[in-house]
């Protein structure tokens, strides 16, 4: 797929968002803040999942960030939040009625897509602004 044109810029697909699985830290004093890595920093950093959430441009600029005790914990919340994720094709707005998770699947794979629960992660510089199949 080429990447789309439309309201503020070039999209990697149809998603305009997409998620990333990755360890790292969180300081419960600071909700929101994180650090990715495999190790976390000293001064009350507690190691955690960390599920990003990128706008799917070819910047991909992080826009939320959420922790978890656990990768399954993690896919779980995937699971429920990523069919409701707003499309391109739908001038920005999620599909109606909410796609189950298998009918998000499917369109994800018509598309050459795979879920961040897949194993999909997104990447700066990938050829055509395309997430790797």
């Amino acid at each position: 797929m080429a990447v789309e044109e439309h309201w503020s810029g070039p999209y990697r697909d149809d998603r305009v968002y997409v998620m990333r699985i990755t360890n790292g830290a969180t300081r419960p004093e600071a909700p929101g803040e994180f650090v990715t890595g495999p190790t976390p920093p000293s001064g009350g950093w507690v190691p955690s999942v960390l599920l990003i959430t990128y706008r799917n441009v070819p910047s991909l600029p992080a826009i939320r960030g959420d922790s978890f005790e656990s990768i399954e914990n993690a896919i779980e919340y995937v699971k429920k939040v990523e069919p409701t994720c707003p499309r391109v094709s739908l001038d920005g707005r999620p599909p109606e009625p909410t796609p189950s998770w298998g009918e998000h699947l499917e369109w994800l794979h018509r598309l050459g897509l795979r879920s961040v629960a897949e194993g999909d992660q997104p990447r700066l510089g990938d050829k055509e602004g395309r997430h790797p199949a």
